[in-house]
């Protein structure tokens, strides 16, 4: 019995010893270094407008490291053929005069897990053959004695020749865009969205079957204040329908024969006021829906939430109106804002793709991310807005060829 009570105390401190062996909280594992990525693929599609672009990446550590780590990073040639196996591809490799690595060698500082951030630059791409499919592997050449994860050590840039629009992102019901951090009516680059006197919204859509069923879909602006929405009481489920800010209030716009929004269709929405002369137009499709002068409208505030007479607040948004359940259900691309009002023949001119730095050209969402949850606003004036939840990415080939089918595979 004495021999069983001394070895009892001996074992549990041998099970502490044990358990002090791990240090907390990270438990006693290989600390392996990797490149942070949703995935080692990132595509770019290359236009004929296309000059340049840029992607980057840092690298992570499980648990902080314990002294400074030196990271190299450098173009991989040796996994062109590991790509084309894994994806079934017959890509070539990027050429080195289009491309350069820039933070090739980074560093994750002792006491954290993260590296300095890697961006690759990709330049002269106006004079790439987009004919041939081209990728460039980056892989993690060099980590100073640190273990390398084998399978997150090379991301993959691939470029690919493209249409105008290859990519779109699909709103559904629970799902818009807001802009609530940037469009407060407080911060600077918010004002290029206020007191617009003249000005243009487009917006390319593609609206789902449920366009043809009741109630309110919504494609951007302001609750109360300026809005673009199909639906409304006592019109058709599909018919389109503006709202302008008065000195009174607002004033609603819509005709029953020329308003239509067809389901599964491709449709381009543009929008013109000037508060001056008092007159709207409407273009559907480039042609003129509705054309109204000798209105009293006032200037319109993009920028600045709208604070309506029951102190109820609301701000701009792509595809939300006033509550959930007014989404537009369908797809989105190419939302712009200008300061000025576009003409008929600029409208029909410009329907997939404007110059970012077009003058007038305020606001300009491109919805061409493919990934993630943020939507750049491309003037650089740095309005950008993000989802209120997971988005849908959705590849299409824009403008379709001649009886193309409608419709568009999936991206993710």
């Amino acid at each position: 019995m004495k021999s069983i009570k001394i070895l009892a105390p001996l074992a549990l401190l041998l099970a502490l010893a044990a358990c002090d062996d791990k240090p907390a909280p990270f438990g006693d594992f290989e600390n392996r270094v990797s490149i942070e990525q949703s995935s080692e693929v990132s595509t770019i599609f290359v236009k004929q407008t296309t000059l340049s672009d840029e992607r980057s990446f840092y690298a992570t550590t499980p648990k902080p490291v314990d002294r400074d780590v030196t990271l190299l990073f450098a173009a991989d040639e040796s996994r062109v053929a590991d790509y084309n196996r894994r994806y079934g591809a017959s890509a070539v490799m990027l050429p080195a005069d289009f491309y350069e690595i820039e933070g090739a060698e980074a560093l994750i500082a002792a006491g954290t897990n993260r590296s300095e951030q890697v961006t690759v630059r990709f330049h002269d791409l106006d004079r790439l053959d987009t004919e041939a499919l081209h990728v460039l592997p980056v892989s993690m050449s060099s980590s100073d004695g640190l273990a390398r994860l084998a399978s997150a050590r090379t991301v993959y840039y691939v470029l690919q020749g493209a249409a105008i629009i290859n990519v779109v992102a699909t709103l559904s019901e629970g799902n818009y865009i807001a802009f609530d951090e940037v469009l407060d009516g407080e911060s600077a680059s918010c004002k290029v969205l206020d007191n617009l006197e003249a000005f243009t919204l487009e917006a390319l859509i593609r609206c789902r079957s449920t366009v043809l069923d009741a109630g309110i879909k919504t494609v951007m602006g302001i609750e109360g204040h300026c809005l673009i929405r199909i639906s409304d009481n006592g019109l058709a489920p599909n018919q389109l329908q503006v709202v302008l800010p008065t000195p009174y209030g607002t004033s609603n716009f819509s005709e029953a024969a020329t308003c239509l929004i067809p389901a599964e269709k491709w449709t381009h929405i543009a929008l013109t006021c000037d508060v001056a002369s008092g007159r709207m137009i409407l273009y559907i499709d480039g042609q003129v829906a509705i054309d109204k002068s000798g209105n009293t409208f006032k200037a319109v505030n993009l920028g600045t939430p709208y604070v309506n007479p029951s102190r109820e607040v609301y701000g701009f948004n792509i595809g939300y109106s006033y509550t959930l359940g007014r989404e537009l259900d369908g797809d989105i691309t190419e939302c712009r804002v200008w300061n000025v009002v576009r003409s008929q023949e600029e409208i029909a001119a410009n329907v997939y793709e404007v110059d970012p730095g077009s003058e007038g050209l305020v606001a300009y969402w491109k919805f061409d991310e493919a990934t993630g949850e943020t939507i750049r606003d491309h003037t650089g004036n740095g309005n950008s807005g993000k989802a209120h939840a997971a988005l849908k990415w959705t590849s299409v080939s824009l403008p379709e060829a001649a009886g193309t089918p409608e419709g568009g595979a999936d991206e993710n």
